[in-house]
C-alpha cells in the first residue's frame, strides 16, 4: 500500500512542478475557466457570459475571431481560423469573401461566395438560398425547415461532430478535441474523422493548409458514385441517434448529406445504366478516366494540383503524394469548390467566367487540370 501513496506523491508533485495540465491540444486553461472570473474580470472571450463545457469561447470565438493571422497562437495552442484578413487562407476557405473583409479574386464579396454561418460578424440568411440547400432529392428533407435560417459549425444544423436533430454545436463537438489526431485519419469517431466531420476518411497536415504538391491534405473518394444517398438507415443515418454521416467515409459523400442530387449516379447521368452516357451534373467520387484528355493531368505533368486536388481511392491514405493517377484518383466536390467560403462564386477555386476554350493553357483555370485538351 505504501508503494501505492508513494507513486500517487511523485504524480501530484510532478503535476505541481510543471505547474499545469495539458489536453491533447494545448494547455488546458488555454481553452476552459472554471468560473468565469480572474480577479473579477470575465475570462471569456466573445462576451462576458459563461459559454457550455467551462469554454472561454465557443466555435466563432476560437476558429473565427475575424483578425489579421491565418492561424493564431493561444498560449502554445494554434488556432485555424476560418475569418480573417491574412493574405493566405487555410485549406477550407475563409468566410471573410462573404463579409466584404477580403475581396475575392473578382472584385466582389458577397452570399454566393460560401457558407452563411450563424454567428459570425456580418453574416446573414443567404439572401438567393434561404429556402435551404441546393441540391436536393424529391421526398428529401422538407425544405421549409431551412427557410430564412442558417447552418451553424457544427451539431444539428451544422457540418462538424454529431448532427442529428436539435443538437446544440458544443454538444455535436463535445470531445473531440481531446481526441483530436493527424496524419491519417479513419472516421471512427468525431475527433477521429477528417476535421471533425464524421466518419470521413483521408489525411490531415497538421497545419490546415494546402501550399504546394508536396504540402496538402489527402482526400478520401470512391472510383464510382454511390446510386442513391438516401435518407435511410443503411445509408446516410447511420451516425450516434441516427445522425447523417457519409456511408463510405468520403468527403463528397458528406458534402451529399445535404446536397445529394450532385452526387447520386442516378441522377447525374441521363442515362443511369450507361456511364458512358452525358452528363447531366459534374460527377464526384468518379475515377478521372486513364485515356485521352484525362491521362494528361495538369499539362501532361501528372504533378498534383493544389488548385483542382483529387481524391485517393486507396485505403489506408499514410501519406502524401505529390503525384496523379488518371485511372486511379477521383473528382470530388473538393476538386472545384471551397468547404468554407473562397475568393469566386459558388464557392469556387478559380474564376470560371476566365475560362476560355481553346483559348491557350490558363494555370489560372482549374478545369484545365483535368480537361487538358480544351484549354
Amino acid at each position: 500500500m505504501k508503494y501505492k501513496w508513494l507513486v500517487l506523491c511523485l504524480v501530484v508533485g510532478l503535476l505541481l512542478w510543471l505547474g499545469r495540465a495539458e489536453a491533447l491540444v494545448g494547455v488546458c486553461s488555454n481553452c476552459h475557466t472554471m468560473h468565469n472570473s480572474q480577479n473579477g474580470t470575465a475570462m471569456t472571450v466573445n462576451g462576458t457570459a459563461p459559454n457550455p463545457l467551462l469554454l472561454k469561447a465557443g466555435c466563432i470565438g476560437c476558429h473565427a475571431q475575424g483578425g489579421s493571422q491565418r492561424i493564431v497562437n493561444w498560449g502554445g495552442s494554434l488556432i485555424p481560423q476560418v475569418y480573417h484578413s491574412d493574405s493566405q487562407d487555410l485549406a477550407g476557405g475563409n468566410f471573410a469573401y462573404i463579409t466584404g473583409l477580403k475581396t475575392g479574386g473578382d472584385g466582389g464579396s458577397g452570399d454566393a461566395y460560401g457558407h452563411n454561418v450563424a454567428g459570425i460578424p456580418g453574416i446573414d440568411v443567404d439572401s438567393a438560398l434561404s429556402a435551404g440547400a441546393p441540391g436536393p432529392f424529391n421526398g428529401w428533407h422538407p425544405q421549409s425547415q431551412w427557410n430564412n435560417k442558417q447552418i451553424t459549425c457544427a451539431g444539428g444544423g451544422g457540418c462538424h461532430g454529431i448532427r442529428v436533430g436539435n443538437l446544440s454545436p458544443m454538444a455535436g463537438i463535445k470531445g473531440a478535441h481531446h481526441s483530436n489526431i493527424t496524419g491519417t485519419v479513419n472516421g471512427t469517431t468525431v475527433g477521429e474523422s477528417y476535421r471533425f466531420l464524421l466518419n470521413v476518411k483521408g489525411y490531415e497536415v497538421s497545419d490546415w493548409q494546402n501550399t504546394s504538391p508536396t504540402h496538402h491534405n489527402e482526400y478520401y473518394g470512391k472510383t464510382t458514385p454511390i446510386t442513391q444517398l438516401s435518407c435511410s438507415a443503411t445509408t446516410c443515418h447511420q451516425g450516434p441517434n441516427g445522425s447523417p454521416m457519409p456511408p463510405d467515409g468520403t468527403i463528397s459523400q458528406f458534402c451529399a448529406t445535404c446536397h445529394p442530387l450532385f452526387h447520386s449516379a442516378n441522377s447525374t447521368a441521363s442515362d443511369p445504366s450507361n456511364p458512358g452516357s452525358p452528363w447531366l451534373r459534374h460527377p464526384t467520387d468518379y475515377a478521372l478516366p486513364n485515356s485521352g484528355e484525362y491521362a494528361n493531368y495538369n499539362n501532361g505533368t501528372l504533378t498534383y494540383s493544389v488548385l483542382a486536388p483529387v481524391a485517393r481511392t486507396t485505403w489506408p491514405i499514410t501519406g502524401i503524394s505529390d503525384t496523379v493517377t488518371p485511372g486511379s484518383d477521383a473528382v470530388m466536390c473538393l476538386s472545384c469548390h471551397y468547404a468554407h467560403a473562397g475568393p469566386y462564386p459558388d464557392m469556387l477555386r478559380w474564376n470560371y467566367n476566365n475560362c476560355v476554350a481553346s483559348g491557350g493553357y490558363n494555370p489560372n483555370c482549374g478545369c484545365f487540370v483535368c480537361h487538358t485538351s480544351k484549354d
